[in-house]
Parts: C-alpha cells; sequence; structure tokens
C-alpha cells in the first residue's frame, strides 16, 4: 500500500544530481499544466483522472513541495519517464486509481521542471501533437526537444510532453490510446484552450 502523504515515488528516487539554475513553475502554473495535459489523454484515462482529479492535483503538489532544485532538465525527463514505468506497474498490479492519479500528477511536476518556465499560466494553450511514434519508450519520449522559446511556446511544449507520457502510461498498462492516431504532431497544434 502507498502512503498516501508521500510525494510521488519517482520524485523521491530523483532526488540526487547536480544543482539547476532553471526557473521554478508557479504552483498556479503546473496545476493549470495537469489538467491541460488530461486534455488529449486516452477517454478512459481522461475519466478517471478526471473522477480522481484532487489526487492529481495533490500529486502536483507534493512533488513540487518536495523539489530541491538540484537537478537538471535531463535528470527531470528521465524522472518523468521512470514515472511513467511505475505507473504501468501500479496499474498492471491492480493499486487503486487514486494512487495512480497521485503519481500521475508527479509526472507533469518533472516535466513542468524540466522546462524553464516562471509566469502564469497562459491565456491559451496548445496540444503539439503525437509524434510519428507515439509509443517508444518512455524515455525517448520524454527527452523530445520541443520548441520551447517563451512563455507559450514553454507552456504547449510541456503540456505536449506530460500528455505523451500519459499516453505511452495508458496505452502500455493494457489501456485504449488509439487517441494517438487521431491527433498527429504533423496536423497539429490542437487547441486546449483558447
Amino acid at each position: 500500500m502507498w502512503v498516501i502523504a508521500a510525494p510521488p515515488l519517482f520524485a523521491v528516487l530523483a532526488l540526487a544530481g547536480a544543482p539547476t539554475a532553471s526557473s521554478r513553475w508557479p504552483l498556479a502554473s503546473e496545476l493549470m499544466l495537469a489538467a491541460d495535459a488530461c486534455s488529449f489523454a486516452p477517454p478512459d484515462f481522461k475519466r478517471q483522472l478526471a473522477k480522481h482529479r484532487q489526487r492529481l492535483m495533490n500529486g502536483v503538489r507534493d512533488a513540487a513541495a518536495a523539489e530541491k532544485g538540484t537537478r537538471d532538465a535531463a535528470q527531470h525527463r528521465a524522472a518523468a519517464a521512470r514515472g511513467a514505468r511505475a505507473i504501468v506497474t501500479m496499474v498492471r498490479d491492480h493499486h487503486p486509481f487514486s494512487e495512480i492519479a497521485y503519481q500521475s500528477g508527479g509526472i507533469v511536476h518533472e516535466i513542468a521542471a524540466a522546462l524553464p518556465y516562471d509566469g502564469k499560466p497562459p491565456a491559451s494553450s496548445r496540444f503539439l501533437g503525437f509524434s510519428a511514434d507515439p509509443f517508444r519508450d518512455p524515455e525517448t519520449l520524454a527527452a523530445a526537444a520541443l520548441p520551447a522559446r517563451g512563455p507559450q511556446e514553454t507552456y504547449d511544449a510541456a503540456l505536449t510532453l506530460a500528455t505523451r507520457l500519459l499516453t505511452w502510461t495508458w496505452k502500455y498498462a493494457g489501456g485504449d490510446a488509439r487517441i494517438a492516431a487521431q491527433y498527429p504532431d504533423a496536423k497539429g497544434p490542437y487547441v486546449v484552450r483558447e
């Protein structure tokens, strides 16, 4: 049984590394990012995350609170990939979905922490789409270089990476992830909020 008050497991496992100078996301921006990242997640997974919305948001909050600022972007991306793999195991082992939602919040935080951003949530957001190979290993998905030249692009890049990892997680946990074929990056971006 998971300890409910603990930060997401992969955030705890990744607390070592060299200091980083990246900007820390305001909590409100990370919470909005979590909500936005669910927009293009597989429908069954999205419904479960919505049902356990508070646990998802608590996962983001706790991971952000546990953040020491000692890891670089690559370490955050690697932690997000490890988190995706851990969630697959949790689903297969029939852990309560409230805990899966909580750990999903940690993935969102890790992706956010990998991309410097210090602004409030943008008025609009876009999902850039799924890559040509949306079910490659999560390490490759998390490491994808997306345009992030300003606040809007950075937010959209984080949203896209988090969504891709959530979708990978659902697919390898045995869920229906056909949504990836419906929203290719070649035809994106796709509006999440206007």
